[in-house]
């Protein structure tokens, strides 16, 4: 499998490093694209071949795109990418908090024969919440806990920085708190997706605390993540649950969804 890269930032060299290490035996990096020329070097000195022609990168031919960037780049790309037939992973998952930008990219992958794909990313169990779902009456609550560090802020002790809605929380922290849409998606119902984030100086970890409630039952799951040591605003769990979709793609034998 030729895999493009969209950003070469924590994830996307992460994923890269690992592909080339033999994490995913199926998958070969071919080409990596970035405007960040500091990154296009670091990149280079890792042995991948890169552009930042996003042309070039269109043009080049592959199995695969992840886009490991920003929502920005997703939104820019993301629509090319689909109209040319690429199935994408998109790790930047808050993009689609646009519903219509959503629905414009199913509408493209459909008519493209194209798949795209979001990784659970710091979060666990949304093969249970997506199951749950069919059963009907479903609200979740996410409660999401990090350091004031990994938020730009210096807290000295407990504050809520946001409650609301998943989409609004996507918008608001689109380096933070992808997780929400990634909820949101799997729920098919973004308005039964509560979101609050706390900045905790005491924490260690990013941890987010889901609870889903329906017709089927209630579930609850305490995700306590390490930051990744190359950007503490993204988790260490984001960056394998990359390599795990990554890898499911390609298997005939799939559990869990």
């Amino acid at each position: 499998m030729k895999l493009g890269i969209i950003g070469y930032g924590a994830i996307g060299s992460f994923v890269a490093r690992s592909i080339k290490n033999g994490l995913l035996k199926k998958y070969r990096v071919v080409l990596v694209f970035d405007l960040d020329r500091e990154k296009l070097d670091k990149a280079q000195k890792e042995g991948f071949d890169t552009t930042d022609n996003f042309d070039d990168f269109l043009n080049y031919g592959f199995d695969m795109v992840m886009e490991s960037a920003s929502q920005q780049a997703a939104r820019i790309y993301l629509p090319d990418l689909v109209k040319k037939g690429y199935s994408v992973l998109v790790m930047s998952g808050g993009v689609f908090a646009d519903t219509a930008f959503k629905i414009h990219i199913e509408e493209l992958a459909e008519k493209n024969n194209a798949r795209v794909y979001v990784p659970s990313g710091a979060i666990s169990g949304l093969d249970g919440i997506e199951a749950m779902m069919f059963a009907g009456n479903l609200k979740v609550i996410l409660e999401t806990r990090k350091n004031p560090r990994s938020l730009g802020r210096e807290d000295r002790e407990d504050v809520i920085i946001f409650e609301g809605g998943a989409r609004e929380a996507a918008m608001k922290f689109p380096r933070n708190i992808n997780v929400a849409m990634a909820l949101a998606l799997a729920t098919e119902h973004p308005e039964n997706v509560r979101v609050r984030i706390i900045s905790d100086p005491e924490v260690k970890t990013n941890t987010h605390t889901i609870i889903a409630e329906g017709n089927s039952g209630k579930m609850k799951i305490v995700v306590e993540n390490v930051p990744f040591p190359e950007n503490p605003k993204t988790s260490f769990l984001a960056a394998l649950s990359a390599l795990q979709i990554l890898k499911k793609i390609t298997q005939s034998f799939v559990i869990g969804g």
